[in-house]
């Protein structure tokens, strides 16, 4: 075990260790390949997580923008969060927590004369994620002109003249409110297209009688049965939900058009970007499941403790997303493992060519080169773990879904070269003796 141990540990450093991969087991390089899988999902979270408080402080900026919402001198201009099982509420001084939008710097003048710093747009949107968009639904076409059409104009159309067209919605920025004329307008809209439909909808009408739904849920489930037998899919706007929900209003409205200096803060998560003094864009987004329950400050707290505070409520929501980042960056890595694996083979068989091309007959099959060339790759994924943290503290976060395999790469290829131009030297050395030893004889 201990001579297997110096073997595995000292081959990246040590030619004569790493040859001696030639007389082992495959199991070497099957461990060495697990081992490199571990350090570069190391190297995604590390790379993604660490460098964040350091580019935060690096942003005085933001830190001013952060400080006006949440730690304002006047105080009768901050606003309160507080935290209760993950979730946030906020409020404005002398009123009560609500679920509203509070500041909106993006549309509301007087928002903007009073939180808007250095550039950055805030948003202080506490309407729940499962809110209801009101939205415009309409048609572009496709030729290149952008003519728009009501939706309602394109259904008049021919099958044929619908193809020129592309269905489109626009996000008005307000809730949706269901009243229940128009959702008895919608049922009956759903009851005439099929029978199906119309058990669906009895079914819900007899579960609000025996109070199994509220009136808000039957409410909302016929707004949903009518949008979807109404409208297209909209998956090109909602991921998780069939009918179009509020929150995304923003991203579509503002962070799809390329805003890139801002501040959003939800009741569920906070996301924002921010520049660093050198002009880097960090993009970010946190939850409050590290946040502790209570009030993040009061009236009394004072104005050096506020900025603090507050420079804390962003540090500390990012960091939420280790459990997150962690599962995410192991898909990634799962997905990345076949290519990872003939990254290993491309590194033998370079190594195996270039001996056969020199005429250096040492190592006589590709296998004896897998062997050696995966006792040492751990160590590569090693040495792509700490440049890969060191480098992500100097560029983008985009970045990081790159730089792991590829610095592995990078080490696995040199380290080969190495190998191969010593073995080389080895090699001719080797014969350089023996024709001396002929020679004598």
């Amino acid at each position: 075990m201990k001579k297997w141990f110096k073997f595995f540990s000292l081959s990246f450093f040590s030619h004569k260790t790493a040859k001696e991969g030639v007389r082992r087991g495959y199991a070497n390089v099957f461990l060495g390949f697990i081992l490199v899988l571990i350090f570069l999902w190391s190297g995604f979270i590390c790379g993604d997580m660490l460098p964040f408080g350091a580019h935060y402080n690096n942003s005085p900026d933001f830190k001013d923008a952060v400080h006006t919402v949440f730690a304002n001198a006047d105080t009768d201009k901050r606003i309160y969060i507080e935290v209760e099982d993950g979730v946030l509420k906020a409020k404005k001084q002398g009123s009560e927590y609500v679920q509203d939008l509070l500041v909106n710097t993006l549309e509301a003048d007087t928002d903007k004369q009073s939180y808007s710093t250095n550039g950055y747009d805030i948003v202080v949107d506490m309407r729940p994620a499962s809110t209801l968009a009101e939205i415009e639904a309409y048609c572009l076409s496709n030729d290149g002109n952008n003519t728009e059409i009501s939706y309602q104009d394109y259904l008049t159309l021919s099958e044929v003249a619908r193809l020129n067209f592309d269905f489109k919605l626009r996000y008005t920025g307000n809730a949706l409110e269901l009243s229940d004329e128009t959702v008895a307008s919608y049922r009956t809209y759903v009851d005439g297209l099929s029978d199906e439909n119309k058990v669906k909808t009895e079914k819900l009408a007899n579960d609000l009688a025996q109070n199994t739904i509220t009136k808000a849920e039957y409410n909302r489930s016929i707004y949903e049965l009518y949008f979807t037998e109404y409208y297209p899919e909209i998956t090109e706007y909602e991921s998780t939900s069939k009918v179009p929900l509020l929150r995304n209003y923003y991203y579509h409205q503002y962070i799809s058009r390329g805003i890139n200096k801002y501040l959003f803060v939800f009741d569920d998560y906070v996301v924002g970007s921010f520049e660093t003094r050198s002009g880097m864009a960090v993009p970010f987004y946190g939850f409050y499941s590290n946040l502790e329950d209570g009030a993040l400050l009061t009236e009394a707290t004072s104005q050096a403790e506020a900025n603090v505070l507050s420079d804390g409520f962003i540090k500390d929501s990012f960091k939420a997303n280790w459990l997150i980042d962690g599962y995410s960056y192991f898909i990634n890595v799962i997905t990345l493992a076949p290519f990872i694996a003939l990254m290993l083979m491309v590194a033998t068989l370079l190594a195996y060519s270039v001996l056969k091309l020199i005429g250096v007959e040492s190592i006589t099959s590709l296998g004896a080169m897998l062997k050696i060339v995966g006792s040492y790759a751990w160590f590569s994924g090693v040495i792509s773990y700490v440049l890969t943290v060191i480098i992500s503290f100097f560029v983008s976060r985009s970045m990081i879904n790159a730089l792991p395999p590829v610095l592995f790469f990078a080490a696995l290829v040199i380290r080969s070269i190495v190998f191969v131009v010593k073995e080389n030297k080895l090699y001719i050395k080797q014969l350089e003796q023996q024709k001396a030893i002929q020679t004598e004889v």
